[in-house]
């Protein structure tokens, strides 16, 4: 009975939360663009993973497969600054795409920590048809957006995100200070 409560509660919570969220976002544009973004995230995220799907593989692995493919075969370490995410992440995803026979991993003989990632045949079979389906929904996501306009949102977008990084880098440090 109080897990009920609690979860009615909680339920609650997030519906109030998420009105005042929408109150404060009608009035405050900034606020408005930040969760403008969060849902675009979320709904590409989801339709990229339905085009992939017919793959057998997730957006994310898609992602990282093209990468590998187009390169021919790549570095762990160069992998992971391109695609800029954690090395865990880099990981599994690896290890799900090894397990799906799209990709080898071949230890290098001048450093056995270091690894070399090479995409076998099946992933150069399905490169071009996973390449026509990212570009297929980037076109439909972006139906009736001019090349200016695309220009001028990616311009203010890599502004917003290079202050967005400067101000994170910036609390953490004061922070760490206290």
């Amino acid at each position: 009975m109080i897990y009920i409560i609690c979860n009615h509660f909680v339920c609650e919570l997030i519906v109030s939360t998420q009105t005042i969220v929408k109150k404060v976002a009608e009035t405050e544009p900034r606020q408005e663009i930040i969760k403008l973004n969060k849902d675009i995230s979320i709904i590409t995220d989801k339709y990229l993973d339905a085009r992939a799907e017919k793959f057998g593989l997730t957006a994310a692995q898609g992602i990282i497969l093209l990468c590998i493919s187009q390169s021919g075969g790549i570095m762990v370490s160069e992998l992971k600054e391109i695609v800029d995410i954690s090395k865990s992440t880099v990981s599994s995803t690896l290890k799900r795409l090894c397990g799906k026979g799209f990709i080898t991993l071949e230890t290098l003989e001048s450093d056995n920590r270091q690894k070399r990632i090479v995409p076998t045949e099946k992933a150069l079979r399905v490169k071009n048809g996973l390449l026509r389906e990212f570009d297929c929904a980037a076109g439909e996501i972006f139906a009736g957006v001019s090349q200016s306009e695309l220009e001028f949102v990616l311009k203010m977008q890599r502004a917003v995100l290079k202050n967005a990084h400067r101000s994170l880098k910036n609390y953490m440090e004061t922070e760490e200070s206290y």
